[in-house]
Formats: C-alpha cells, sequence, structure tokens
C-alpha cells in the first residue's frame, strides 16, 4: 500500500503505517468504511415550547464511547433531517423556507449514553424517530 494514496485510521493500538489486517482499521479508503456496531431507532415526544433545545438520552450499552451518528424525522414528514437543521414544511422562490418548529439540534455520546438535543418552538409536543448508528471506537 506504500504507493497509493489513501486514508487511514487504526484502532487504537495499531500502526497505521504498517497494520496489514484491515479488521485492526476503523477506517480505510481502500477496503472499507467506519463500521457500524449499533443502530436502531429511538421515538421522542420533542416537547412543547423549548426552542432552546431539551437532550433525550438513550444508553448505548458500550464499553467505549462511540462516534454516534443519527438523522431525525418528524411524524407526518417524509424527510430525513441531520443533525443542525430544522424540519421544512415548505420552500419556494416566493414563500422562501418555512420550517414545521421542529430542530434536530446535536448528536453525541458520553461514556455511558447517547445524547440527542431536540428544539421545538411549537406550544405543542411534536413525535420525532431517531435513526441512530454507533460507530466502532477508533
Amino acid at each position: 500500500m506504500a504507493d497509493e494514496y489513501l486514508i487511514a485510521v487504526t484502532k487504537r493500538g495499531y500502526d497505521v503505517q504498517t497494520e496489514t489486517d484491515i479488521n485492526n482499521y476503523v477506517f480505510l479508503s481502500s477496503y472499507n468504511t467506519f463500521k457500524i456496531i449499533r443502530s436502531g431507532q429511538y421515538d421522542i415526544v420533542a416537547l412543547g415550547s423549548t426552542p432552546s433545545g431539551v437532550e433525550y438520552t438513550l444508553p448505548h450499552l458500550l464499553d467505549f464511547t462511540p462516534l454516534v451518528m443519527g438523522f431525525m424525522k418528524q411524524e407526518s414528514y417524509n424527510q430525513a433531517i441531520p443533525p443542525n437543521m430544522e424540519n421544512i414544511s415548505t420552500w419556494g422562490a416566493k414563500a422562501g423556507v418555512i420550517g414545521t418548529g421542529v430542530s434536530f439540534i446535536s448528536v453525541g455520546a458520553d461514556a455511558n449514553n447517547m445524547i440527542f438535543k431536540i428544539a421545538n418552538s411549537n406550544s405543542g409536543d411534536r413525535n420525532v424517530s431517531i435513526r441512530y448508528f454507533c460507530l466502532e471506537s477508533i
């Protein structure tokens, strides 16, 4: 592999320049991407009148702090919303962008939990689902 251009990240304790077993890489652009260790869906009732956001936690049940990726879907809407975005109900040249009032602020993890921050500027609660992916540790 010395002559190839690649992006590589090994697991802790392995040398990225000399490792030959692809299973000891977390990411190796020649072969695969970050390995998904756990995935699932977390259904949340996003509390109303919380424009600054509320943190919702779910245990990840792993013996390390994973990198967590996720997407939110608000009930009755079809689009998946990535972190740091709001759900949009209408857009167009004349209408501009009109949001639903629900935003997926952030996703992260600590030693025990995945942490999802959801904002809801509406007065009523809204049902949302988070599709999450826990990725292998470096």
